[in-house]
Order: structure tokens, then sequence, then C-alpha cells
């Protein structure tokens, strides 16, 4: 009978745990759709705001974009930043470990190239995957939300900006992005885009000069840092979606499984339940028949 009493107890464990995810998934659902409009609403701005920039950097010469503002200057790559966004909770299947993975190969193939690389760490798990692999971070934050967003993005491209221009002995030669896109409710790919310095577009325009009013030189002023904000604000947005989605599917495939070890688990216990009754109608006919004899 102690056996039964534990196959109850585990029973009755699973099915609190099942309560547990199928809550989960349904606060999910309810958060995803919210976190697809956002992102979807930041990409028209976004993208919009790439096109113009990269088709004004397409009308400069290689040679000169650095004149022209200090984030278009290509270098050399002997010191690069990481920024890495993942998510500040679990329980979402491998939308963690992916980013963490994708980095710490990165960091190791950039040693083996002998680039150093310093790491902003956007997210409690990247932090801690990074400690854990020893990574030096050059500054961590909590993963955005949609309320927190905007104002972080802010702090983490002022910070990488800073690296981007500090003097030749301090500086970095490029900024990477690793985040978590979101392409569908099933699917989030794993991205590693240059950031910095801002590269001219495959569809830059080319052939006859446009006219810039009031000049390139004020335009790129105004926009290149924006729109190196706008893709990392568009990135966030990107992950905010994709953790939810990714942890819908996760606690989905949870409770399915969770249902089918009850029902395992339930299978096992009339089975032994059963064999009990029949041990006791027995031991119950033979002490019947004992008395008879």
């Amino acid at each position: 009978m102690a056996n039964l009493k534990e196959l109850r107890n585990r029973i009755g464990s699973v099915k609190n745990t099942r309560k547990i995810t199928a809550a989960m998934s349904q606060i999910a659902s309810a958060r995803l759709k919210k976190a697809q409009d956002a992102v979807t609403a930041a990409k028209p701005y976004g993208d919009r705001m790439r096109e113009v920039v990269e088709s004004l950097v397409g009308g400069i010469d290689e040679a000169e974009r650095a004149a022209a503002h200090p984030l278009l200057a290509t270098r050399p790559v002997k010191r690069e930043l990481l920024l890495v966004l993942t998510a500040d909770r679990g329980l979402c299947g491998g939308f963690n470990s992916n980013i963490a993975r994708a980095v710490l190969a990165w960091i190791h193939q950039r040693n083996r190239e002998n680039v150093q690389v310093e790491v902003v760490a956007i997210g409690k798990k990247a932090v801690a995957a990074l400690r854990a692999a020893k990574i030096p971070l050059r500054a961590t934050h909590d993963a955005p939300n949609l309320v927190t967003l905007v104002e972080l993005s802010k702090v983490v491209i002022a910070d990488a900006i800073s690296a981007f221009t500090a003097p030749a002995d301090q500086r970095v030669d490029a900024v990477r992005l690793f985040f978590n896109e979101f392409v569908s409710v099933l699917t989030q790919k794993v991205k590693n885009d240059v950031l910095v310095p801002l590269a001219p577009g495959e569809n830059a325009a080319r052939g006859r000069e446009p006219t810039y009013e009031p000049s390139r030189q004020a335009i790129l002023e105004h926009l290149v840092a924006l729109a190196i904000e706008a893709r990392l604000q568009q990135a966030m947005f990107n992950s905010i979606a994709a953790e939810i989605a990714a942890r819908r599917v996760a606690m989905d495939a949870a409770t399915d499984n969770a249902t089918d070890v009850i029902a395992d688990l339930t299978l096992v216990y009339n089975r032994e339940r059963q064999a009990a009754i029949t041990k006791e109608l027995m031991e119950i006919i033979g002490g019947a028949e004992s008395l008879k004899g």
C-alpha cells in the first residue's frame, strides 16, 4: 500500500505542475498579442530610418565616411563590443541558451583571431551565462520590457557610441548585437548584426546624386545616432515578443507532457491497486479454506 500512496502523491504533484504550466501558457498568450503589435508598430519607423541613412551613406566614398560622421568610420577590427540581449527569466525553451551558445562561440572565434572582445549583457540570463563562462562584462542591465525599453536603449547606445568614439587606445572598432528575432510564434532566430559602424545597404542609391536640404552633413549629424538607437529598439521589441512566444510554446509542451505522465502514472496506479485487491481476496479465500480444513 505504501507504493500506492507514493503513486497518488506523485500524480497529485504532476497535476499541480500541470495547473501552473497551463496558467503560464495562458498568461503568455495574453501578453503575446501586445508584444506582436509593438513589433509591428516599430518596424515601419525603424526600416524607413535605416533605409534613409543607408542611402545617405551609400553616396559617400568609403575613404570619406569617417570625416562625414564618426559612427561611419570603418576600421580594421582589433577590439569589438558585443551587446547581448536575453531575458531575465527562464522557462522559455532554448530562448536564452541559444543566445549564450552563439555569443560564446563568437568570442572563442574572435580570440583565435586576436580580437579583443568587450561585452554588455542585457538580461539576467545573459549575465549569469557569461559570468559562468568567466567572460568579463563591461556593463550589465536588466532585460527591457515595453515600459523601460526606450530609456534602456538610450543608455546602452550612449555607452556603445562612447566606446566607438573613444581615444584610439581605448576605443572599439565595431559594435555587434546578439538577439532573438521574432519570426513567428513557433520560430525565433538568433541574429548577429553589426550595429556600428553604419554601412550602406544593398539597395543604397547609386547613380545620380540627389539633392539634400539643408545638407547631407547636417542630416547625417541628426540621423545617424537615431538610426542606431532605432535598430536597437527594434531588436528589443523582437526579443520581448520572441521570449513570450518561446515561453508559451515551452509551457504548452510542458502541459502536454504532464498530461501524458499523469495518464501513465494513473495506469500504473490502477494496475497496482488491482493487484493489491486481488492479493487481499486471495488471502481472505485462503484463510476461509484453512478454517474449513
